[in-house]
């Protein structure tokens, strides 16, 4: 159910943006967002235990990164219903999941980074839909990672 909801929640996020977002066809802004986890398939360790622990790093900044949205668009779309609904899912989704991981894990040590401060509209519209990107791709990574394991488990 989390994966499907966050494959509404991007293109949910971009419709209420406004332009260059939510044009028709148009390119949307992409942008490095310091202290936020970025997915790259070309990095990732070969082991699902190792993945799964990025995966919970991750997790953990993404339920602050998304509280943070879910902010700034109550703000500024406070009529968007459907996206703040997805926002505040995405990020109950996300410490379910970090929990979870913290658990599967045997982690002890787990906190939750610190933000980066925005200031401009249009930066935290960047920034959001980057968010809400990476907890798209991290959610289907960490599937694929306990979908391996679970086929490799004798449970």
């Amino acid at each position: 159910m989390a994966k499907s909801q966050a494959d509404h929640l991007v293109d949910r996020y971009l419709s209420h943006q406004g332009p260059p977002f939510s044009d028709n066809g148009a390119k949307v802004p992409q942008a490095k967002v310091e202290d936020l986890p970025t997915l790259d398939q070309n990095n990732l360790p070969s082991s699902p235990w190792k993945r799964l622990n990025l995966s919970l790093r991750a997790f953990l900044s993404l339920r602050e990164w998304l509280a943070a949205v879910h902010l700034w668009q109550r703000s500024l779309n406070p009529k968007a219903w459907e996206l703040l609904n997805l926002l505040e899912i995405a990020e109950s989704n996300s410490r379910a999941i970090s929990s979870n991981l913290t658990a599967l894990l045997g982690r002890q040590d787990v906190s939750s980074p610190s933000l980066t401060a925005l200031s401009t509209t249009m930066k935290k519209k960047v920034a959001g839909y980057m968010v809400c990107k990476s907890f798209h791709e991290w959610l289907n990574q960490t599937e694929r990672d306990l979908v391996i394991l679970l086929a490799e488990s004798s449970v």
